[in-house]
């Protein structure tokens, strides 16, 4: 999760940047422009301010596996629990805002094919001119994409540690705690199963 918060980390600083580039005011406007002559609505750009400081914050929290890692190593429940809860919360948030992108009505590519097959290709290489490098727009679709599926396939392998080894995980302060009758009870009853399992396995 952590290399995948640092591209969408940069994600939002790249879409910010250029949103603040005269050439992206002047892109706008041509938009704006061509929309009020001919009637084409304005096609998806990057990520505005607020979508850009989303993917930041969404970063921000996949980098906090960070830390939580060590904690999950030594097998806090609290650090897996708040991992599983981060993994599947930002999970559903990527896959909202791929499926928000890939609803987009237009995109630049096909605005610009709706401008080559009609009278108004006249903007277009203005446009091309104005518009951000190409691998501005990749690393926001791969950084988004690589942190859903990431996320859920860290939160799906949490919850397989749990079930494969649910000794490993305890509560704060669990691990000090002495033995009682209960814990006894279930010590009992894994040496039984052990030493059936071993009488079973033993060659004939």
């Amino acid at each position: 999760m952590a290399p995948a918060g640092l591209l969408l980390v940069a994600a939002g600083i790249v879409d910010l940047h250029w949103w603040s580039t005269p050439d992206a005011a002047r892109l706008v406007a041509v938009f704006a422009q061509l929309r009020i002559e001919q009637g084409y609505p304005a096609p998806a750009l990057l990520r505005n301010h607020g979508g850009a400081v989303e993917l930041m914050i969404i970063g921000a929290v996949c980098l906090a596996y960070a830390c939580l890692a060590p904690l999950i190593y030594k097998g806090r429940r609290s650090a897996l629990n708040w991992a599983m809860v981060f993994g599947f919360g930002t999970g559903l948030v990527g896959l909202v805002g791929i499926g928000v992108d890939a609803s987009t009505p237009v995109d630049l590519k096909g605005y610009l094919d709706t401008l080559v097959n009609t009278a108004s290709s006249g903007p277009i290489p203005e446009i091309k001119a104005l518009v951000y490098p190409a691998w501005y727009a990749w690393l926001e679709d791969t950084s988004q994409g690589l942190q859903t599926l990431l996320a859920f396939a860290g939160a799906v392998a949490l919850v397989g540690a749990v079930v494969w080894h649910p000794d490993h995980f305890v509560g704060k302060g669990t691990r000090s705690t002495p033995p009682d009758a209960w814990d006894a009870a279930i010590s009992r009853i894994r040496e039984e199963n052990a030493r059936q399992r071993d009488r079973y396995e033993e060659p004939e």
